[in-house]
C-alpha cells in the first residue's frame, strides 16, 4: 500500500492507540509503579474502590507498565491474588463477572484490558 493511502491513518499499533496522558491521570490517584521492583504500590484511595474497580485500575496499570517497561500486560489470577488487593474468591468472581460483561478479555488464562475499553474505564472514573 502507498503511504498516501488515506486509510493508512486508521492503522495503529497497540501502543499508539493509548492516550498516555489520560491513562496517567486515571492511575495517579490510585497507585504508582515501583522503579526497582516493577511492582505496583497501591494508595489508600485504591483500597476504597469496589473489587471491580480495583481490577480495572490494576489492568489499566498493567497496560501502563507494559508501555513504559515492556512487561506483559496480561495478568494471571494468581498474580492478582498475590497482590492482596482482595480475598481470593472475590478476585476470581470479579474477574469472571468482568469477563462475562466484556469489560475485560482473557487470553490463555491471563486477563487484560483491551485498548478500546480504556476510554470506558476512564469515563467510569470521571463520574
Amino acid at each position: 500500500m502507498s503511504n498516501t493511502d488515506p486509510l493508512q491513518k486508521l492503522v495503529v499499533s497497540e501502543s499508539q492507540a493509548v492516550d498516555r496522558q489520560a491513562l496517567a491521570d486515571l492511575l495517579s490517584p490510585y497507585l504508582s509503579i515501583n522503579k526497582e521492583t516493577q511492582s505496583f504500590d497501591f494508595s489508600g484511595a485504591f483500597l476504597e474502590l469496589t473489587s471491580a474497580d480495583r481490577i480495572l485500575i490494576l489492568l489499566s496499570a498493567a497496560k501502563a507498565r507494559n508501555l513504559i517497561l515492556g512487561l506483559d500486560e496480561k495478568i494471571r489470577p494468581l498474580e492478582i491474588i498475590k497482590m492482596e488487593i482482595a480475598p481470593e474468591g472475590t478476585i476470581k468472581n470479579t474477574l469472571k463477572k468482568l469477563l462475562a460483561s466484556k469489560d475485560i478479555k482473557a487470553d490463555e488464562g491471563k486477563y487484560y484490558l483491551p485498548n478500546y475499553k480504556l476510554s470506558q474505564v476512564i469515563a467510569r472514573f470521571k463520574k
